[in-house]
């Protein structure tokens, strides 16, 4: 793991890419790249480890388009996560 998963941490890495800077992939069930498992490190999370802040993204990220897998950017990102 290279980051510690918060929220603070996370908006920080978001905010420091370009904002068109592609951050990971929306599909469900699809957690290869997913854009707090880039910013982890990781490439599957674990999803009952997860704060409830991660798991709300996580669901929003997935249902970007339903069925297919779709380029998530870092303001995209931002704007999921409310920011």
């Amino acid at each position: 793991m290279k980051n510690k998963l918060t929220r603070k941490g996370f908006v920080s890495w978001l905010r420091a890419k370009h904002p068109r800077t592609k951050v990971g992939y929306s599909l469900p069930g699809f957690h290869k790249e997913c854009p707090l498992g880039n910013f982890l490190g990781m490439k599957v999370l674990v999803s009952n480890a997860k704060p409830l802040w991660a798991k709300n993204f996580i669901r929003a990220v997935d249902t970007v388009k339903k069925n297919t897998t779709t380029p998530i950017t870092a303001k995209q990102a931002l704007a999921l996560l409310g920011e």
